[in-house]
């Protein structure tokens, strides 16, 4: 009897899984087994139930057949699949296995009912089994539910009468920022209930957030809700409050932490967000204020079958392929001195390992800045982003922030084949912002870019004076076009510029605007069979204060080229006394 907690466990990965045949044996063997038990052991035996010693009483294996009856109920409730559960489009041999299976269970319950006193049945298992995934108390948290196709059908669930008066209580106790929660759910209504239609969105339940057993992470909340690094809201409205007292409230009112932003976040919020009319220019995260940091670009190879399984929304999700990019991990965890940030080439990072690897990443305080593959959308829409995990402190402790930049339009010969070969069109009506913001990570300014955009020599220019660093996230095989690029993008904007491309192609680098030229090119790396990561130091202090200067005069001894004519350095980079 020492594994009786586990049985119930067992029971409901067979129940995950949709095998109906193993869940049935499992039962059968589990009744077998204490009926075996209740033959061997007579009244007054000693018996042992999970390191417990009792004595075998008249009614004990009635007690722990009952009691195992209604924890393979429990786990029949909580670990059914939600989309199975929910939805009608399942095969008749699964439905009449899954009844038979259920039915079987609540028979067995029946000679129980009079010494349990309780009674269950199968059709109200269908009427329960959906109310236990809305009170986020099903192995699928109720955040991961809202994702899947079954969400429509369980929103239709809501008791708005009830939740109302529960509302007013919460309120009235002062327990949860009820207001601020009702807010957040509004503003983020069409990025969390996106795969529910637009009609059935305002049905959603208040329960599931206020008791969650499984709520929204802080970084989760700054990607829902976008206005907590400054952007433009989920709705596309602009938020007039401060972006950190806005993550803050979020915070605390979904989490229920007590948190007060850091005075520093807040005098930032107070000088970039003065003018709430359109979305800031630059993006405030983190609070640290770092002289040099260290990038680490990752020489990884993307096969072309695995782009093109990518645009067919069939992700090649293969173990050897997870490997090879949690192997780069680890070995950027290991570089000493640690990076800051780790650079994956464009749409080389799975939509469905961005967790994990920004999990991991995050917790050994290193950002993340991937090139992730396609993002699908309804009538054959399309779209490459770049994710950016970074750590930051605002809230008053370790957390990190989520921001997704869309690539604004592809490259001409990558419009060619996703339209030609596989029907698929850019997904320009789901891109908000046009301009590119400046990323003020922990006192570090930079931009991204991905791919063909270097190419924009405009936007290019926008961001002269304003950057310590762009980084160009890559596919790219005409390595002598993209070289000039870099090389004329370090010189004309006057920064660090960094570009991290397939290891198919290469050409990865790292590229200054200095003056002698074997110092240009900090780390550069083509061709090679094996994947790896490759690190190096920018100063960006030295490159401050070097353009910090009233003329750009040259003197001995720079080591940077003289700044372009109209060069204007932005007045949060200016350092003194300059150099």
């Amino acid at each position: 009897m020492l594994h009786f907690n586990y049985l119930p466990r067992l029971l409901g990965f067979a129940i995950n899984l949709n095998e109906w045949h193993e869940a049935e044996r499992i039962v059968l063997r589990a009744y077998e087994s204490l009926d075996q038990l209740k033959a061997v052991v007579q009244q007054g035996g000693a018996i042992v139930v999970n390191g417990v010693e009792v004595k075998a009483g008249k009614d004990l294996w009635g007690y722990l057949k009952g009691t195992l009856t209604w924890l393979f109920i429990d786990a029949a409730t909580r670990y059914y699949d939600p989309d199975q559960l929910l939805s009608n489009e399942r095969s008749p041999k699964e439905k009449r296995l899954a009844k038979l299976f259920l039915e079987g269970i609540f028979h067995s319950l029946v000679v129980f009912e009079q010494l349990l006193d309780l009674k269950f049945g199968f059709e109200e298992f269908h009427q329960k089994a959906p109310l236990v995934a809305m009170a986020d108390l099903a192995k699928e948290p109720y955040k991961h539910i809202l994702k899947s196709r079954s969400a429509s059908s369980l929103l239709s669930r809501r008791d708005g009468k009830k939740e109302s008066r529960i509302l007013k209580l919460m309120k009235s106790a002062d327990l949860v920022k009820t207001d601020v929660l009702e807010l957040f759910l509004k503003t983020t209504r069409s990025s969390r209930l996106a795969a529910v239609e637009s009609r059935h969105r305002k049905g959603e339940s208040y329960l599931p957030y206020l008791f969650p057993t499984r709520p929204l992470t802080a970084l989760e909340i700054s990607e829902l809700a976008p206005e907590c690094v400054g952007l433009r809201q989920a709705d596309g409205k602009i938020s007039q409050e401060r972006p950190s007292v806005i993550w803050a409230k979020y915070t605390q009112a979904i989490r229920g932490v007590w948190i007060k932003p850091t005075l520093i976040a807040t005098l930032q919020d107070s000088e970039e967000n003065k003018k709430r009319s359109r979305p800031a220019k630059h993006v405030h995260v983190g609070t640290e204020n770092k002289r040099k940091i260290v990038v680490a670009l990752t020489n990884l190879k993307t096969d072309d079958s695995d782009w093109a399984a990518m645009a067919c929304n069939k992700s090649n999700l293969s173990r050897v392929r997870y490997r090879r990019i949690a192997d780069l991990v680890n070995h950027a965890l290991k570089l000493n001195p640690k990076p800051d940030y780790l650079l994956f080439p464009e749409l080389s990072l799975p939509l469905a390992w961005v967790d994990s690897v920004a999990v991991r990443l995050c917790s050994a305080g290193i950002s993340l800045i991937a090139g992730t593959e396609y993002r699908h959308f309804a009538k054959d829409e399309i779209l490459s982003e770049a994710c950016l995990v970074l750590t930051d402190n605002r809230l008053g402790f370790p957390a990190s922030v989520r921001i997704w930049q869309p690539k604004l339009e592809p490259a001409v010969g990558e419009d060619k084949e996703l339209t030609s070969k596989f029907g698929k069109k850019w997904a320009y009506s789901r891109i908000k912002d046009k301009a590119k913001p400046v990323y003020i990570h922990n006192g570090t300014h930079f931009g991204v870019m991905v791919c063909s955009e270097l190419q924009n020599s405009k936007a290019r220019v926008k961001f002269q004076g304003e950057l310590d660093a762009l980084m160009v996230l890559s596919w790219n095989q005409d390595l002598e076009t993209f070289a000039s690029l870099v090389e004329s993008a370090a010189l004309d904007i006057h920064a660090y510029t960094i570009l991290v491309n397939n290891r198919k192609y290469g050409d990865s680098r790292v590229r200054s605007p200095a003056k002698e030229s074997f110092m240009r090119d900090l780390a550069r790396v083509r061709g090679g069979d094996n994947d790896f990561v490759i690190a190096a130091t920018l100063h960006i202090d030295e490159l401050r204060a070097f353009q910090s200067r009233a003329k750009r005069w040259p003197q001995d001894g720079d080591k940077f080229k003289p700044v372009p004519e109209g060069f204007r350095l932005a007045k949060g980079r200016r350092r003194l006394p300059p150099k």
